[in-house]
């Protein structure tokens, strides 16, 4: 079996788990473009265990929600990152949010779900599929401080920014704005 044919079953089924957990989720279709190197790192990853990353869309009381914003970008989004081996993808979502905003949460539901096809821009090598998924949170602990060398800015916004990191976090609520 190819790595096309193992990384698509392996998205399957990763999405029908969601489902059943937590009923119908969102699909976004999107395809990257990596360079030899990178393509070779994501390969690796696959290899060893891993499904993609994950992402909180975290609210707190008022309704605000929690946003990163990296190093040298001027866009913000949700944290999150890449999951690792033997690490559940939900496990992942919580870490990586905890590590770059030193806020606690917890998963209530699947926000999104981008299912991505990883290609070789320098060659015709076979494409690799994995997921990102953006769990909807609640904060449960913690004060916001962001990661060093990582994260510029972590912020509770009431509001939605102007400069958002990819398009369709233009779509997700702010109950605090409604």
């Amino acid at each position: 079996m190819t790595i096309a044919e193992r990384s698509r079953r392996r998205v399957r089924d990763a999405l029908d788990r969601l489902e059943r957990e937590y009923g119908p989720v969102e699909v976004v279709e999107k395809t990257w473009e990596h360079p030899p190197e990178a393509y070779r790192q994501v390969r690796q990853r696959f290899e060893a265990g891993t499904l993609g990353g994950g992402g909180t869309w975290i609210t707190d009381d008022a309704g605000r929600v929690l946003l990163v914003r990296h190093e040298g970008e001027s866009a913000w989004s949700d944290p999150g990152g890449q999951q690792e081996p033997d690490e559940s993808i939900e496990t992942a979502a919580l870490r990586e949010t905890k590590e770059e905003t030193g806020v606690e949460a917890e998963i209530t539901g699947v926000r999104q779900v981008h299912r991505l096809e990883i290609l070789d821009d320098a060659s015709e090598k076979p494409p690799i599929h994995r997921l990102i998924v953006i769990f909807d949170g609640e904060h449960v602990s913690g004060e916001i401080r962001p990661r060093e060398g990582e994260i510029a800015e972590v912020r509770w916004w009431g509001e939605r920014p102007e400069d958002l990191l990819y398009d369709e976090l233009a779509e997700f609520p702010i109950p605090a704005a409604e």
